[in-house]
């Protein structure tokens, strides 16, 4: 089934899109509505419903944060009822034009995706809406093109997945601690209050709770450095950090998430 779950805060309309073959969905995705500007489509398995929601909505311009499949599943049908013009980082946009692969977990939980053909825009300095200013901000790591989109005048940081939690205890395979720190840092530079997150919305002390993401993660390298110079194995580490795998999981999701890949980035630094 799909489900929507929809609210508004101030001028920003916001679409918890989710699906699941039985019951509650297992994960949902945030899509946000700024005046006529879109920010991410969601996943492909919330088609039908994404595009009955925004069937009478106006939408000129489409931006997505990343190139995953749960966030821009449904470019190239939403781009295409709308007429709206797509605008993307350089990665995302190849990613877009050729199609790409995804696990058997992804295509359960998200659906296929297709090539879009369609144009596709690097970002401006700025995207403007009637009423708002958007400055796009790349921020790597999650994903190679991941950007974030600020509003300097509301303190407004539509977040993608650069937070998601506070307490980040699995990776993606391929996914990059140190950028992601940096990002951290460099978006921790701007003003901003609340984060429109891509899973987990925070429309209070959104600053500082990636200030507390930011000290989690330091705090994690710490923990996984010391470890690794007194000549700990990954598994080691884990046991001593009390971190467990949960291999039934890493079995679902095709190998694809695992806390070795978190411990394993933390120490490309050092090792």
């Amino acid at each position: 089934m799909q489900y929507l779950k929809y609210q508004k805060f101030s001028d920003v309309e916001m679409f918890r899109f989710g699906y699941s073959p039985i019951g509650r969905p297992w994960l949902s995705v945030y899509c946000y509505l700024i005046d006529n500007v879109l920010i991410d489509t969601a996943q492909t398995n919330c088609q039908e419903k994404v595009l009955k929601t925004f069937q009478n909505r106006q939408i000129d311009k489409i931006l997505l944060t990343h190139w995953h499949e749960d966030h821009s599943g449904n470019t190239a049908k939403l781009a295409k009822l709308h007429n709206a013009h797509v605008f993307a980082h350089s990665f995302t946009q190849e990613k877009l034009r050729q199609g790409f692969d995804i696990l058997p977990y992804e295509k359960f939980l998200f659906g296929r995706i297709k090539p879009f053909r369609g144009q596709v825009s690097d970002f401006s300095e700025f995207i403007e809406t009637p009423n708002h200013k958007l400055y796009p901000i790349f921020t790597p790591g999650h994903a190679e093109d991941h950007t974030v989109f600020l509003d300097k005048e509301n303190g407004w940081l539509f977040s993608g997945d650069l937070y998601v939690g506070v307490k980040i205890r699995v990776f993606r395979k391929g996914e990059l601690f140190w950028p992601q720190v940096e990002a951290f840092r460099k978006i921790l530079s701007y003003d901003f209050d609340v984060l429109f997150c891509g899973h987990h919305p925070r429309l209070k002390d959104g600053k500082k709770m990636l200030a507390q993401k930011l000290q989690y993660f330091e705090d994690f390298a710490g923990k996984t450095t010391h470890f690794y110079q007194k000549g700990y194995t990954i598994k080691e580490t884990m046991k001593a950090m009390r971190l467990k795998e949960n291999n039934l999981l890493k079995l679902l999701l095709s190998n694809d998430v695992s806390v070795e890949y978190m411990i394993e980035a933390a120490l490309n630094q050092v090792s």
